[in-house]
């Protein structure tokens, strides 16, 4: 029996639980049974101190070659603590049984590196631009207590002093979606007092940025676009209601459907928190979608639109953190 394998010089946290099915896996194993008889096998592998152990017992033919594909989960724990990047060892095992006994074929660890859950690539080998952007998705958060919280402060500056959920009305004849809306940026401006805060990073090819999660932008008070973005979306989401990111050159903001069938929507320019009214923000958002809609349907590089209730569908999940 001989084994080697191949794997990932670099995990990237904020996607890390799309391994396997967005991104190529992280660990794989190639297994050669060079016996008359076929041979039970187990492989292991994780990274020590920030992953669950994956492991796999397979049965390899006699003289057959098989690929084990794995991908050790970053546990929860690790993932809030991933405030920067840090150097880490992968450990692969593997085994098996000759006459009841456990024979060990491979124990052996290597460097990998693990990045900041903040770190988000915007360009990666292998993906389109769109491909790249849908993956933003997974730092929308809509079940993080702290999304939780702030609806429950915007419950307060509705004139009901209540928040629905979903759609009740076609096109928002009723209003429900711009007053859910608006009672999200007043908690926002009010009672955490939001801020942009601005940053030289950008969306062009071959660049990367930190992304703060929504939790932590309400936290600190403060987001630049993109973070402002996700923190709308997720609460969105947590409202049962459909949300897009439109991408355009060196900038993002938010779409809001009007009800789950028809094409309409609220957009609005998040960076305007703290410094304007919800009417003002989403009056400015129709300004830049008129500008920026020929160059998305054009399919121009730099301009997209990020269907998140897709994304969710397709299987790009939250980031599982806290």
């Amino acid at each position: 029996i001989t084994a080697d394998y191949t794997y990932k010089s670099e995990l990237i946290t904020p996607i890390a639980h799309l391994y396997g099915t967005f991104l190529d896996d992280f660990v794989i194993a190639t297994v050669t049974n060079g016996n008359t008889s076929p041979v039970k096998v187990l492989v292991s592998s994780e990274v020590a101190g920030y992953t669950d152990k994956a492991s796999d017992t397979i049965t390899v033919a006699a003289g057959a070659t098989e690929e084990i594909r794995q991908n050790p989960r970053l546990t929860t724990a690790a993932i809030d603590g991933l405030n920067s990047q840090q150097p880490a060892d992968l450990h692969v095992t593997v085994s098996y049984l000759d006459a009841g006994q456990p024979r060990t074929v491979l124990d052996q660890t290597s460097p990998t590196l693990i990045t900041s859950r903040r770190d988000f690539p915007w360009t990666i080998k292998g993906f389109t631009q769109q491909e790249d952007w849908n993956l933003v998705v997974a730092m929308a958060t809509p079940t993080d207590p702290k999304v939780e919280e702030l609806l429950r402060a915007a419950a307060n500056y509705d004139p009901n002093h209540a928040s629905l959920s979903g759609y009740d009305s076609s096109n928002d004849d009723s209003g429900s979606v711009w007053q859910r809306l608006s009672n999200i940026w007043q908690a926002e401006a009010t009672d955490y007092s939001l801020t942009y805060v601005g940053t030289t990073d950008s969306f062009a090819s071959g660049s990367s940025q930190r992304i703060r999660l929504p939790g932590e932008v309400l936290d600190q008070s403060s987001g630049n676009c993109i973070e402002l973005t996700l923190l709308y979306v997720s609460v969105a989401e947590a409202m049962g209601l459909q949300s897009e990111i439109i991408m355009i050159p060196g900038h993002a903001y938010v779409a809001i459907r009007l009800d789950s069938k028809n094409d309409s929507y609220y957009f609005i320019e998040t960076t305007m928190i703290g410094a304007a009214t919800f009417k003002d923000a989403a009056h400015e958002g129709n300004i830049e979608w008129t500008d920026a809609q020929p160059h998305v349907a054009a399919s121009e590089p730099n301009y997209g639109w990020v269907d998140v209730a897709q994304a969710r569908t397709d299987g790009i999940i939250p980031i599982p953190w806290r």
